[in-house]
């Protein structure tokens, strides 16, 4: 339409129109003809304040739009080049920071704001949630509330995922409280999710259960969470349980419902149920997606089957091409299953898709020591060296008398590391006496009764 408009010699666009157009570019990621548009603004002088009329809609239509299109250079440029400024255009620079993960640079333009109001510090908290830096989303969050700021729905999302991140079951009590006295709604679908993944990822997935079942009129995003929770705990029939009821109250799965679910069967070893699943996925209009795949593959890798993993990985939908994930779980498999040739290839694949993942590097040239096979070992030694690569050691932490505690795999540095170590010798050799199905089912049964 507004194409149509630029070649109707009796309208011009104005600088009502010229937002609405740039919006349009936004939402499609249009950037070649947002840049034409901005060529037009400049060619028509709109942009100057001497033409009269606000033009600050204008800048700030085009930084959104350069943003939107992935160009944070760009929004730079015309944020920097703006005569006038609200707040509006600190906080899309900001967003956009954040967006490109620029965590330093939003902070930058957040303390030197003239004003800010409470998108500006959710623009900042849920940055540093979404970036990895979910102590600083904490602290932020803290000196809003000490300068008497009201966090609204949003504040509270991005907490809650720093709770998560960081463990912290306590503190996320402290927000479910806090949520329930100022009446926020857990309706709509964020906060009732957030909430319930809150509780699973920290550890209570009892907790996560009370607050799923007092949920009126779930959606999809609820029963999703609900039910990635019980996949992530092992609780597997569990969570096909929680799914058959879903289906049956009429609420339609999506992807990501599908992914929960196939990854429940793939850490249950319930096979038969999860291919059984792929095939619905089709009954209810969902197309597989390479995700899908890697949970399928990753589904048949852990039950042994790696012969038939590896064949699904190939002929795909996507031949060749599937994600790291599908052949990292394929790698893992065929080293416990002892399968060196599938191994080899899934190795292989791997490092061409990511050839600064280190585990890759390290697990197979394991697969060589172990074979006698040393010249390879030595060839993949010198590569990862040529290379750079370096195996990032695994990290955990634990929240122990209020203070988090972190792990590096196989930590010798910490002050009681001869006292934890002895505790996971003892809970290892206690686990080697219990039955996996009959633990599952007695978490299970521990929820509440529908």
């Amino acid at each position: 339409m507004f194409l149509l408009m630029l070649h109707d010699p009796a309208t011009v666009p104005d600088s009502f129109t010229y937002p609405f157009a740039l919006k349009a570019c936004a939402q499609l990621a249009a950037l070649d003809v947002g840049e034409q548009i901005h060529g037009l603004l400049l060619k028509a002088a709109v942009l100057s304040p001497d033409e009269g009329g606000d033009v600050v809609p204008l800048y700030n239509a085009l930084i959104h739009m350069y943003i939107q299109c992935d160009r944070i250079d760009r929004a730079l440029e015309v944020f920097d080049r703006s005569p006038a400024r609200n707040v509006v255009s600190w906080n899309s620079m900001i967003d956009g920071f954040a967006k490109s993960e620029d965590m330093d640079s939003a902070r930058e333009l957040f303390e030197d704001m003239p004003e800010r109001n409470m998108v500006s510090w959710n623009s900042m908290i849920g940055g540093y949630a979404n970036n990895g830096r979910p102590d600083e989303a904490l602290t932020l969050f803290l000196q809003s509330q000490e300068l008497g700021l009201c966090p609204d729905e949003v504040t509270m999302v991005n907490v809650l995922a720093a709770i998560s991140d960081l463990g912290l079951l306590d503190s996320g009590e402290e927000a479910h409280a806090y949520i329930t006295r100022r009446g926020l709604s857990m309706r709509s679908g964020a906060l009732g999710v957030s909430l319930v993944s809150m509780y699973s990822r920290c550890g209570s997935i009892e907790a996560a259960h009370r607050l799923f079942e007092g949920i009126p009129d779930k959606n999809v995003a609820h029963w999703t969470a609900m039910i990635t929770g019980l996949a992530a705990h092992g609780i597997a029939e569990g969570a096909l349980q929680l799914f058959a009821e879903m289906l049956r109250s009429g609420v339609k799965p999506n992807h990501v419902t599908f992914m929960a679910i196939l990854s429940a069967c793939s850490h249950g070893g319930l096979v038969e149920e999860g291919l059984k699943l792929l095939q619905l996925m089709a009954t209810h209009g969902v197309d597989p997606r390479r995700q899908h795949l890697s949970c399928a593959v990753d589904l048949l890798a852990r039950a042994g089957l790696v012969e038939e993993s590896l064949a699904l990985a190939l002929a795909g939908a996507h031949p060749g091409e599937a994600e790291p994930a599908v052949w990292t779980s394929l790698l893992s498999a065929s080293l416990r299953r002892g399968n060196s040739g599938v191994a080899e290839i899934a190795a292989s694949r791997l490092m061409n898709l990511d050839p600064d993942q280190g585990a890759s590097y390290v697990l197979l040239s394991n697969v060589y020591a172990s074979l006698g096979r040393w010249d390879e070992f030595s060839r993949m030694r010198k590569t990862m060296a040529r290379r750079g690569v370096e195996k990032v050691p695994g990290l955990s932490w634990i929240v122990v008398g209020g203070a988090v505690h972190e792990f590096a795999m196989g930590d010798k540095l910490h002050r009681r590391q001869k006292e934890i170590y002895a505790t996971l010798s003892a809970m290892e050799s206690h686990l080697r006496w219990v039955d996996p199905p009959a633990l599952t089912w007695k978490c299970w049964g521990r929820l509440p009764e529908q």
